[in-house]
């Protein structure tokens, strides 16, 4: 199976990026979470205080999944998914908050989230982005223009009415399942456009 980066900032949506890696390790991929002081202020406030800490977050998943998934302290550049050496096969931001954002665009890596993110731009590994923001400013969109400049791919956390979404987690699915195609998991989540 594959080997993936979740990075998790302390912008709206968290629950995103909740699902995105009960989906991943459920289908057998490694997951290697990283999470800002600022996302797990989010997870409380969006939620409930059952997800404020690493430990309590992880809480949620099955047994066998957590044999999958590894929480790297954010502070902590001995981790290997630091390293351009470590192999993954792509690493996804979700949320992203526009600080990461405007992070990643200019090469900032003051944080493991960060210097992940220009780790998987610089061996030229696919790097997935959900900003969450809105309305986006001309330098939100100028900070996306650079990163797909050098190969990263901004998936929006836009939901698509042509799948009669019925609930709030038909909606989370289609977003949840649009950026991992732009990942390259099929997950199977939302109904194609065109497919019976």
């Amino acid at each position: 199976m594959a080997r993936y980066i979740i990075g998790i900032s302390g912008a709206s949506g968290i629950t995103l990026a909740h699902k995105t890696i009960d989906v991943l390790s459920s289908l057998g991929h490694q997951i290697h979470i990283v999470m800002t002081k600022d996302a797990f202020l989010t997870a409380i406030e969006e939620m409930g205080h059952e997800y404020s800490t690493p430990e309590k977050f992880l809480s949620f998943y099955k047994t066998d999944q957590l044999e999958r998934i590894r929480m790297h302290k954010n502070n902590d550049f001995s981790s290997e998914i630091a390293s351009g050496s470590y192999p993954i096969d792509g690493m996804l931001i979700i949320p992203c908050s526009m600080a990461t954002l405007a992070g990643v665009a200019i090469g900032l890596s003051d944080n493991l989230l960060r210097r992940a993110a220009d780790v998987t731009l610089k061996e030229r590994r696919k790097l997935i982005i959900v900003p969450r923001e809105s309305p986006f400013s001309a330098i939100h969109l100028e900070n996306m223009l650079k990163i797909t400049r050098v190969g990263g791919v901004i998936v929006p956390p836009i939901p698509a009415w042509y799948t009669k979404p019925k609930s709030l987690e038909d909606v989370e699915n289609f977003i949840v399942g649009r950026a991992l195609d732009a990942l390259g998991v099929d997950a199977n989540l939302y109904p194609r456009w065109g497919v019976n």
